[in-house]
């Protein structure tokens, strides 16, 4: 019993000593310059939203590969035959599976009615319909089909096209 009483008073002694340095090391002065900031990675936004209007004459691109291209294949997508501009526009949820099949069922979050003519409103809100049969499976590279799998997109379809000049709120 007397040999451990010296070994007693040198792990106290140790374990203090560890006590004191922990503070130090967390800061992690020891190794690096801690007064530099990392800023995480940059990461896709949490939805994304883009604007289809009548299409002009776009095809469909045979590789999607960016969050622009998915708009501009969205719109290539779209053919609204028969459809009169009158104001009209609906704003549809969706998001994709990484092969760019549509992941459940696509969700109408705003519709705006132009004109009080029924006939128009049936044949603007079938070519939507038809727009989103037409553009599944989407055709995503691999990489961009991985980055935007299950993010929710938002597409508002607007039967009137883009005007020249930007209007002032």
């Amino acid at each position: 019993m007397r040999s451990l009483r010296p070994y007693g008073a040198w792990i106290a002694v140790f374990l203090l000593s560890l006590g004191l340095a922990v503070p130090a090391l967390s800061q992690g002065s020891l190794f690096d310059d801690s007064d530099e900031r990392r800023e995480p990675a940059p990461s896709l936004p949490q939805s994304f939203n883009g604007i289809i209007r009548p299409p002009s004459g776009e095809e469909l691109p045979k590789q999607v590969d960016t969050l622009n291209d998915i708009v501009r294949a969205m719109q290539a997508c779209w053919r609204p035959t028969g459809v009169r501009y009158s104001g009209q526009s609906v704003t549809i949820r969706i998001s994709f599976k990484r092969n760019g099949e549509v992941l459940g069922k696509p969700m109408i979050t705003h519709y705006r009615e132009g004109e009080p003519d029924a006939a128009n409103q049936e044949a603007f809100t079938q070519a939507v319909r038809e727009a989103l049969v037409r553009c599944s499976p989407m055709p995503f590279t691999d990489k961009l089909g991985a980055a935007v799998a299950g993010r929710p997109f938002t597409f508002r379809f607007v039967d009137s096209p883009a005007t020249e000049k930007l209007q002032s709120l």
